[in-house]
């Protein structure tokens, strides 16, 4: 039993990924926007969710194009599948922040093809300007499409990836302390701005990197931005317990939530940190009905929506196996004896959710002869994510039963259509989550995401 329950609070996100989201088939959906280079949907979207409640707006990232085994991006590109569309996180955050005033942000940048001090630069100017508001998803770029565009760059194992990971936020967080609170002074009569004793370099000569400082820039608000990992390997745990305030999780029940929160918080704790302080957010997909019948029907039509081919090459990412050739009717286990094979490739940085997801589909119902077909669309339909079916009331059950459990600490709602599904959410989900105690009344002044989170130092 989770203790204090009472004190917890249920946090929301909402999953910023067009045209298509952990649902595949999201643009096509007749109520889906589908101009995703319009700056306005995202300025609205964000005041959508500040005004429902929601206390973050995550922004993952990809360095390419969509692209599945065999660098095949043409089937993902067509299709408008699992954010075809990619804008520069930084940027889009900028945006958004810039029509809010207490919704907080998640931006995605990557270690491996990003350098230290741009990175540290562009984390303090986007928590200035948002007042505090900023968390940075540090991601190693698993996968060998990210690399596709910087060919240059040596190619790096994931232990490696690691180790340059590690660093780079050593830097970062050294270039954050290079200025103190008060070394600004900006005293006119006296000439002087900035009080260089208070301002020091940080001479950092590593196995990787080599820099001088200072940071250009005083660091934020509080000091550096709240820090999220999606790591789910021992060493992605591991890099989870030391760094990380809050992590993203792709798990498909309650069960794969609990023991990774459990796991990583008691690394934590073997590392000194307060284990109580270290949050999973879990991705799930809401569809909703004023009737069970209605959702369920809803749920129905999402399906109808997903192309069979770009389900197969999604899938085939997934479990690190190429199953393009097939035929969709093919029985599943007849694709499966691929996987041992000279053709089988690493899976896809979520994928360590797809193998117990698969093998739990199958158990559904073990006398069925499940197909390609079949087992594809059950995962593009939401990324081996929980899909949520029912009432607002069946809804809010089901994200209350994970969240007293102990599985998670809050939600990353995924979409099943833009934007509106996070309207549809606070006006039906949220006000009897409000009700019944998990989830806080929406800001009426600024706030800083350290202050929504309860991490303020």
């Amino acid at each position: 039993m989770v203790s204090d329950i009472a004190s917890r609070r249920m946090f929301l996100a909402g999953y910023i990924l067009v045209p298509g989201s952990h649902f595949a088939g999201m643009w096509r959906h007749p109520y889906s926007e589908t101009d995703y280079c319009d700056p306005d949907l995202f300025k609205d979207t964000a005041v959508t969710l500040e005004r429902g409640g929601f206390d973050l707006a995550f922004i993952p990232e990809s360095l390419s194009v969509t692209t599945g085994l065999n660098d095949d991006y043409e089937t993902f590109l067509k299709r408008g599948a699992v954010g075809a569309i990619r804008h520069d996180p930084s940027q889009l955050v900028s945006l958004m922040a810039s029509v809010t005033q207490s919704l907080g942000f998640t931006v995605t940048l990557s270690t491996t093809f990003m350098e230290p001090y741009h990175l540290a630069r562009t984390l303090s100017t986007l928590d200035h300007f948002s007042r505090g508001r900023i968390s940075w998803n540090v991601v190693t770029s698993a996968g060998p499409s990210n690399g596709h565009n910087f060919g240059h760059f040596p190619k790096l194992t994931s232990p490696e990836s690691y180790d340059r990971a590690e660093e780079t936020l050593e830097i970062c967080r050294s270039l954050w302390q290079s200025w103190d609170q008060d070394a600004m002074v900006a005293d006119k009569a006296a000439g002087i701005y900035a009080d260089t004793d208070k301002v020091r370099p940080i001479d950092h000569d590593g196995d990787l990197f080599k820099l001088r400082g200072p940071l250009s820039l005083p660091a934020g608000p509080a000091g550096e931005p709240i820090l999220m990992s999606v790591g789910v390997s021992p060493r992605g745990r591991d890099f989870s317990a030391k760094w990380v305030d809050v992590i993203f999780a792709i798990q498909a029940d309650a069960d794969g939530m609990s023991e990774l929160r459990a796991d990583v918080r008691r690394r934590a704790a073997e590392l000194g940190r307060d284990p109580e302080k270290l949050f999973l957010l879990t991705a799930v997909q809401p569809v909703i009905g004023e009737t069970e019948a209605i959702a369920r029907a809803r749920a129905d039509y999402l399906d109808e929506l997903i192309h069979t081919d770009v389900a197969v090459a999604f899938l085939s990412g997934m479990l690190g196996l190429d199953a393009t050739g097939f035929c969709p009717e093919t029985p599943i286990e007849d694709v499966l004896k691929r996987a041992n094979g000279p053709s089988a490739q690493k899976a896809a940085v979520d994928g360590g959710a797809a193998f117990p997801w698969l093998e739990r589909i199958r158990q559904e119902d073990a006398d069925h002869d499940w197909t390609l077909g079949e087992i594809a669309i059950r995962m593009a339909r939401s990324t081996s994510t929980p899909r949520l079916v029912g009432t607002p009331e069946q809804v809010a059950d089901q994200l209350e039963s994970y969240f007293l459990a102990g599985a998670c600490d809050g939600f990353v709602i995924t979409p099943t259509h833009f934007p509106g599904s996070f309207d549809e959410f606070s006006r039906s989900v949220v006000p009897i989550l409000r009700e019944r105690g998990h989830v806080a009344e929406a800001a009426s002044g600024p706030l800083s995401l350290r202050q929504r989170l309860g991490l303020q130092t």
